[in-house]
């Protein structure tokens, strides 16, 4: 069982040393700063702390800096201070300082944000030294960031050795949204998996086709899937090295594997594509999106359902051309959990950036990538079994 944030205000109602809380939360936003979604992720959590009379001190890696890159300020968290002050409602104190050295005292903000954590070859190897280092700033630890508790840092693992630690409120509601896809599932359940490469996902097609009533395969991996049962696919990316593991998901497989039946082609990714059945793509044609009988069979499938999953692209979304597969998946989807109680569960940034505003209309939305296929695929992640111990 996680140690949740109604855990911490009672510790914090029973410790009158309890003055400030830091926060591991995940501000890896896009380099563009538009999308701000991580950051109202954290607003309930730090909000929720600043009413009990605490402190915050926010703690996040951004990129993936070398050694050579700690001086270039395109790396630093000072970039996104203003956009984080503006969702919380408060200023935000940017410190630059080592945290080896800090004068801890002369911390006077509400809210502190500490430097880049991958600054520091410790985070990334969980060394105790540098974790310690980190919980001097606080008195409590709360992990508010489910995307990166899949990797045993510092800032997610190490640390919680040193002080009380918590999960945060979007910790909890990512546990509990995700669990709806592995824990007491209601059946049929239908797993709609997306993407370019088979490669990147083995686990979780493995340990979903066994739990799930319907596999969908979609995305430029469905051409592997295909190819590897013998259809030409022309020009479209197949990864040839996994034919043995495409066959070898769908022979054991307890659900039933469900591919497309035709595709949106073209010559090329700017060009207007046309339908075509699998076995008739021009040649040097690609595959970039789903045809109009695989929407109309998925669609009956998902009309079927009462527990959905959806991870990876469906098609070449980005481009007007071929998105009309993913805009049809994601009405449906949408309507169906609306009008008939359907337990949608999407994840992965491809994913949600397909849907749109859509993923207000699901019951519940992951931004997680690495973390959510792991969690999906029945990995115990580091950082929360950090939380239970």
């Amino acid at each position: 069982m996680v140690r949740n944030f109604e855990d911490f205000r009672k510790y914090a109602s029973q410790n009158s040393g309890v003055s400030r809380c830091v926060v591991r939360a995940d501000l890896n936003l896009p380099s563009d700063v538009e999308d701000l979604t991580r950051v109202y992720a954290i607003r309930d959590t730090v909000r929720d702390i600043l009413s009990m009379g605490l402190d915050v001190v926010l703690i996040s890696h951004y990129k993936r800096p070398s050694p050579e890159d700690v001086a270039d300020p395109k790396y630093s968290l000072r970039r996104i201070v203003d956009k984080v002050s503006s969702v919380l409602g408060e200023d935000v104190h940017f410190f630059d300082g080592s945290v080896f050295d800090a004068d801890l005292s002369a911390i006077k903000s509400r809210i502190t944000m500490l430097e880049n954590l991958r600054f520091y070859d410790g985070e990334t190897k969980n060394d105790p030294e540098f974790a310690e280092a980190l919980s001097r700033f606080s008195d409590v630890y709360i992990n508010d960031a489910f995307s990166v508790s899949h990797r045993k840092h510092a800032s997610v693992c190490a640390i919680t050795k040193y002080l009380p630690s918590f999960a945060g409120h979007s910790m909890k509601r990512e546990i509990d949204g995700i669990s709806m896809v592995t824990k007491d599932i209601r059946h049929p359940f239908t797993a709609v998996v997306g993407g370019s490469k088979v490669s990147s996902k083995i686990d979780v097609l493995q340990q979903i086709s066994q739990r799930a009533d319907y596999l969908v395969i979609v995305g430029a991996m469905a051409n592997t899937f295909l190819a590897a049962q013998g259809i030409d696919m022309k020009g479209s990316l197949v990864e040839r090295d996994y034919f043995s593991v495409a066959n070898q998901i769908i022979e054991e497989s307890k659900a039933e594997i469900v591919l497309p039946d035709d595709f949106v082609a073209s010559v090329d990714i700017n060009h207007d594509g046309a339908n075509y059945d699998i076995t008739q793509i021009p040649d040097k044609f690609a595959c970039f999106d789903i045809g109009e009988k695989s929407v109309a069979k998925i669609s009956g499938i998902i009309r079927g359902s009462k527990t959905l999953l959806w991870n990876g692209a469906i098609g070449a979304f980005e481009f007007a051309n071929f998105g009309a597969g993913s805009r049809e998946i994601a009405n449906l989807i949408a309507h169906e959990t609306k009008a008939n109680g359907l337990i949608s569960v999407i994840g992965g940034g491809e994913t949600v950036a397909s849907v749109g505003d859509l993923k207000h209309n699901m019951t519940f939305t992951s931004t997680a990538g690495g973390a959510f296929l792991e969690f999906v695929s029945g990995y115990n992640l580091p950082g929360i079994e950090a939380l239970s111990e």
